[in-house]
């Protein structure tokens, strides 16, 4: 009785973690393809992220976002099934959500740069894209104030949803700054 017991209760934690991690996704709410092969996806109407594209010469395909001033390569895909999505809707089967929860984001990582005011700040939106954040101060007449700069195609389409990241993050990495 209480191996059947702790396998129900073990089906039921599974149950739940494959039910919560699709709740917790980002979910895709407009997809623009471009004429030079690229796209512009918005997820959930409060991020937008420019200029992503498809690699297909390789074996794989993958989803490949422009790297900041050619280089740095800023915003990633944290998971294969978030990946395959987005492959899918390159290929024209896209599911679109016009009503969605609002993307979570926690901190991965956060760095201080030597001899700088500044911070490395590495966010996940709901552990399917990370995108790495830069956090500085700056003085004006004896008060400290905060610059955060985003990858140069992430871009927040939601006022509040700003501020309240912009808050957080702050927060966040203000005890290295």
């Amino acid at each position: 009785m209480l191996k059947e017991l702790t396998t129900k209760f073990l089906v039921l934690i599974f149950l739940f973690g494959m039910i919560t991690s699709s709740a917790l996704a980002l979910e895709v709410s407009a997809f623009k393809p471009e004429e030079d092969g690229e796209a512009t996806i918005t997820f959930c109407k409060t991020l937008e992220i420019q200029n992503v594209s498809l690699d297909k010469s390789s074996v794989v395909q993958t989803v490949v976002f422009e790297k900041d001033d050619g280089e740095f390569e800023n915003i990633a895909i944290l998971n294969k099934n978030f990946a395959n999505h987005l492959i899918s809707c390159f290929e024209g089967v896209c599911d679109k959500r016009t009503t969605c929860k609002t993307s979570l984001y926690s901190l991965m990582s956060a760095k201080k740069i030597e001899d700088k005011d500044l911070v490395v700040a590495k966010v996940s939106f709901d552990r399917d894209i990370s995108a790495i954040f830069l956090v500085s101060t700056f003085q004006k007449k004896n008060k400290k104030f905060y610059r955060i700069k985003a990858p140069q195609d992430l871009k927040f389409l939601n006022n509040k949803y700003k501020k309240n990241f912009r808050n957080w993050l702050i927060k966040e990495t203000k005890n290295l700054l």
